[in-house]
């Protein structure tokens, strides 16, 4: 996976290109809370839009719920996929650990 990468999405009759890199995409993890999810989206993706974009962006952004779909959109594109498997541990290890 490349750590740079440009994401162009096509919504309704728009086209919006994004340049989204580890540090931006960590910046919006990392200001992403339960209580404040729109502003850091819309943040994220004002920071990361092509500058001919950002105008449309901006009118675009002002519809209920575009930013969400639009950084779900993005989020989803530029993470990897990841293939995880939780072992079970053996009870003696946790008999161990529970005593220390």
């Amino acid at each position: 996976m490349a750590l740079e990468q440009t994401i162009t999405l096509e919504v309704n009759d728009s086209e919006f290109s994004f340049d989204v890199d580890i540090t931006s995409y960590n910046k919006y993890i990392n200001t992403n809370n339960p209580q404040n999810k729109v502003q850091p989206a819309t943040n994220f993706l004002l920071s990361v839009v092509k500058k001919e974009h950002r105008k449309s962006l901006k009118e675009f952004l002002t519809l209920p719920g575009a930013s969400m779909y639009l950084v779900g959109a993005i989020v989803e594109e530029y993470q990897p996929e990841f293939n995880i498997t939780v072992k079970k541990s053996n009870s003696k290890q946790e008999t161990s650990a529970e005593t220390e």
